[in-house]
């Protein structure tokens, strides 16, 4: 992380990262920074402590067969590499749409998904009704840094059932995203006792 006192921007797997993690007696105006896009999600006191997209690293699986139906489509010949070049950027156009229309917000209060382009849904939960966290990543996952982050209001099964919590998945940086909401929440919870 750059930057003095808690803030900065990373470059993270073609993804930026925006980190404000001060203890609040320095906050520049973070509306300024935060993106048009993302700004309705926000109450006017909140500050966002992590802004992210999902990393291009989650989807390198698509990707690579997308190159791969090109190559081939290339190599045996006229007819067919047209359609392979053009199946190509169908496989690359989906993955940037995938991308592009999602942004998480972790703040000060929320961890909240912000889907769509014109149509808009956000899904959100409150730091303090957050009754467990889960963090996934596959090896290949880890070694780029990413992951995903499930949080729940009740325990999070392990296996044999779908997790019925908020998914946060291609987390860049996904352990430092994990901790940031470990330390918010554990502030926000010792407020109310």
């Amino acid at each position: 992380m750059s930057g003095q006192h808690g803030k900065g921007r990373e470059q993270v797997g073609g993804t930026e990262m925006r980190y404000d993690e001060s203890d609040g007696g320095e906050r520049e105006s973070a509306r300024q920074t935060r993106s048009a896009r993302t700004e309705m999600a926000l109450l006017e006191d909140e500050t966002v402590l992590v802004d992210a997209q999902p990393t291009w690293w989650a989807w390198a699986g698509h990707l690579a067969v997308g190159a791969v139906i090109a190559l081939v489509g290339i190599v045996l010949g006229d007819g067919i590499a047209v359609l392979s070049v053009l199946a190509s950027v169908a496989i690359a156009g989906y993955v940037w749409y995938r991308r592009s229309r999602v942004h998480y917000l972790i703040t000060d209060r929320r961890i909240i998904v912000v889907a769509g382009f014109a149509a808009r849904t956000t899904t959100e939960t409150w730091m303090e009704d957050v009754r467990s966290m889960q963090t996934k990543a596959s090896a290949f996952g880890r070694h780029q840094g990413y992951g995903t982050i499930t949080v729940s209001h009740a325990v999070v099964p392990q296996r044999f059932t779908r997790t019925s919590g908020l998914r946060l998945p291609g987390v860049p940086e996904y352990e430092h995203v994990a901790e940031t909401i470990r330390r918010r929440q554990s502030e926000r919870k010792a407020v109310e006792y």
